[in-house]
């Protein structure tokens, strides 16, 4: 693909993917706001609970989409319909197996709920039957493998994903929209999830069609196969995806569960609304890696060593400013947030805001550092690592949970974050991505400054918020917000100016405006 063409589908992606996320995030918090208004904060621990639980079974997908999508690059750039026609064949026919696989083991699950759930008995007391709850939750996690899901495939493999990205947002909003109504004039728990289920399948149909017709060469049957060997292949490559896909999904989704399983549906209420503002910051930053990763590969196959290890350095450097902003943000404002929100009853005390804004600046590290091994293609050396850190995440998790509550569960993912990939990762990246050339203890030294230095601006924010424009409402979230936002990349691009990452930066924005300045000359 030119590169022209590689940084216009890169901008397309982040731009709808950006407007498709902050229309989400606000849709989500209304919603949100009717549901506890309207329901409570059980209801809200059910849904956060059975949808985790769901989240577990989908690994019964194993990666398929991962190994799947990269085999139709090749063919679609050759324009090599009858190849594109065996794979999706063999995709279509794999997805119909995964969904009936997920309603197996959910039906197998539906004995084990009582003990899932430590105050089960008073779900009852709700006038909600758990039970058909959770077959709709099933049914609803299911139907994106048993009808149409797997075609958007190949628009995402034509780097053409802003296309489903619009298509999701727009249903998403109408989604939204009539659970709002639903919620509002029936108080319906049961019809809020059922609205959920039939604007997944439209979601899945549109694209399907979409996809349809702009391969319509592609989904004309075939009685070809894909040969045994090639089949072989690809169940190999799912053995490193799978590994990594488990640590991924453990590391989010057994928090409900284990706080369920412990301590109780409420708490998985609380937990859940500081789940979101975490999703939501999550799905904005992602977004920013997702849309360049392209030109990110393409720059890695073809520099050399010291090339890539400059890049490395920017876009840690890069990742710091993003999430070390989205950690003290969320450690300073989220209470106040929340509290201003939904109200004081929905709060869960210091230090958990704290603990979640450490949890996003090892996310952030995660991310790049995920990032950087994908495109340099070191999946089997790395397969270990997610293992050990699954292990370690619900270790600390049940052990601590006992003692300190809901903490607990948060230090579980912080300490699985921080000794399996934050130490692991970049001895792995140094070794083999940079031929061992530079030496990572450089890695280290560097991002523990960093993380003291949040630290310590993380702290000064707090005490300016703490008594500075206190109790004047949304006025004060917003004012707190901001100077946080703003505090974090001030001080590093100040006080780094003269580094090699900060003045690529200034370098880039200086070119941006002189773009601008010329083109309105």
């Amino acid at each position: 693909m030119p590169k022209s063409s590689r940084t216009v589908y890169s901008v397309r992606n982040l731009v709808t993917s950006f407007l498709s996320q902050g229309l989400s995030v606000i849709l989500k918090f209304v919603t949100r706001t009717v549901f506890i208004h309207t329901l409570g904060k059980s209801y809200l621990g059910i849904n956060g609970l059975f949808a985790d639980i769901l989240t577990m079974l989908s690994l019964a997908e194993l990666g398929l989409d991962t190994a799947i999508t990269y085999r139709l690059y090749k063919p679609l750039a050759d324009k090599d319909n009858d190849r594109l026609r065996v794979l999706m064949k063999f995709y279509r026919y794999a997805y119909f197996i995964i969904g009936l696989a997920i309603i197996v083991f959910g039906l197998v699950l539906i004995p084990f709920l009582p003990f899932l759930v430590k105050d089960y008995d008073s779900l009852l007391g709700l006038n909600l039957n758990p039970v058909i709850i959770f077959l709709l939750y099933l049914f609803n996690s299911a139907s994106s493998y048993l009808f149409f899901a797997y075609k958007g495939a190949i628009i995402r493999a034509a780097q053409k994903n802003y296309i489903v990205t619009v298509v999701t947002m727009i249903t998403s909003i109408i989604l939204q929209l009539v659970q709002i109504a639903v919620l509002i004039l029936f108080n319906d728990f049961t019809l809020y999830v059922v609205v959920a289920i039939v604007f997944s399948v439209i979601t899945n149909f549109v694209n399907s069609v979409i996809a349809k017709k702009m391969y319509p060469d592609v989904f004309t049957r075939t009685s070809d196969k894909l040969d045994t060997k090639e089949i072989k292949d690809i169940f190999k490559d799912l053995g490193a995806v799978f590994v990594s896909k488990v640590n991924s999904v453990v590391l989010k989704a057994t928090d409900n569960i284990v706080l369920s399983a412990f301590i109780g549906i409420d708490y998985v209420g609380l937990y859940s609304n500081y789940l979101m503002i975490y999703t939501a910051i999550r799905s904005f930053l992602i977004s920013i890696y997702t849309a360049t990763k392209a030109s990110m590969g393409d720059l890695f196959a073809k520099s050399d060593v010291e090339t890539k290890h400059n890049f490395f350095n920017l876009m840690n450097y890069i990742t710091i400013i993003l999430y070390g902003t989205s950690a003290v943000c969320v450690a300073v404002v989220t209470n106040e947030f929340i509290n201003v929100w939904v109200g004081e009853e929905y709060l869960i005390a210091m230090p958990f805001p704290v603990l979640v804004g450490i949890e996003i600046l090892f996310m952030g590290f995660k991310q790049n550092l995920n990032q950087i091994r994908n495109i340099s293609g070191l999946f089997r050396q790395m397969w270990m690592r997610p293992l050990i850190g699954t292990i370690i995440n619900l270790g600390v998790s049940i052990a601590l949970v006992n003692f300190i509550g809901i903490f607990g569960v948060i230090i579980g993912t912080i300490s699985a974050d921080l000794l399996a990939n934050f130490l692991i990762d970049p001895k792995i990246i140094y070794k083999n991505g940079f031929e061992g050339k530079y030496k990572v203890s450089e890695y280290y030294k560097h991002n523990v400054r960093y993380m003291i230095e949040l630290t310590l601006i993380g702290i000064l924010d707090y005490l300016f918020c703490s008594y500075v424009c206190v109790g004047m409402g949304w006025l004060s979230v917003i004012l707190h917000g901001f100077v946080c936002m703003v505090s974090v990349p001030l001080y590093m691009l100040l006080v780094y100016k003269n580094s090699d990452e900060a003045k690529y930066i200034f370098s880039k924005i200086k070119n941006i405006l002189k773009k601008r300045t010329a083109k309105n000359a």
